[in-house]
């Protein structure tokens, strides 16, 4: 091996040395980014002035059949919503309440609290026994004596919505005095103040 194949392998070679550009933006990266912040800003203000106007609840996604698992209800505003709000010991109304408040109106205070009176939980498909052999079904608890009415059924009683409707139609019908627990005064622990129930019928 000569000196200079020698010198060759000891030294390293030059190459030409490559100049590495600086990262160029180009047009349609900045673009791309510019859409995607309007995107987000716009999507941002959507999700805020859905929430100010409409109540979101999770309910369970299955139901005998698949059935979607958001509920969505207007918002009610004024002051029967603020007192019903507070009836709630800090907690937000639920879809399912907003929408029996938009029903019940100016009654919504005394209704949510026989609702809650009745049906602790809020579920829609539950069912309680009563001593004289008959069945409350659902939201607010609908006794089965009135699945002689023509068009209702069981199904109608377990859906929520159906079954605040009906209950509506009741109240518009008899008042309260369907509900066992306003009768015997129990929904009055679900108001914040017992001065300050509201209209009884």
């Amino acid at each position: 091996m000569s000196a200079r194949s020698k010198a060759s392998l000891l030294t390293p070679s030059k190459r030409p040395g490559r100049k590495r550009a600086g990262r160029s933006k180009s047009p349609i990266s900045a673009t791309s980014a510019g859409i995607v912040f309007l995107v987000a800003v716009a999507a941002t203000f959507a999700v805020l002035i859905l929430r100010d106007r409409y109540t979101f609840s999770l309910q369970s996604p299955v139901k005998i059949v698949f059935q979607w698992p958001l509920v969505v209800a207007a918002k009610i505003s004024g002051e029967d919503a603020r007192e019903a709000q507070a009836d709630q010991s800090g907690h937000h109304l639920t879809a399912y309440q907003q929408y029996a408040c938009n029903k019940f109106g100016p009654a919504c205070r005394v209704a949510l609290a026989i609702q809650r009176a009745e049906n602790p939980r809020g579920a829609c498909e539950i069912y309680h026994y009563n001593s004289d052999g008959t069945l409350d079904w659902g939201y607010f608890q609908i006794n089965t004596v009135h699945l002689k009415r023509v068009g209702l059924n069981l199904r109608d009683l377990l859906d929520c919505r159906a079954n605040i409707d009906f209950a509506y139609q009741l109240y518009q019908e008899r008042g309260f005095q369907p509900w066992s627990t306003y009768n015997n005064g129990a929904y009055r622990k679900f108001l914040r103040a017992a001065h300050d129930e509201g209209p009884s019928n």
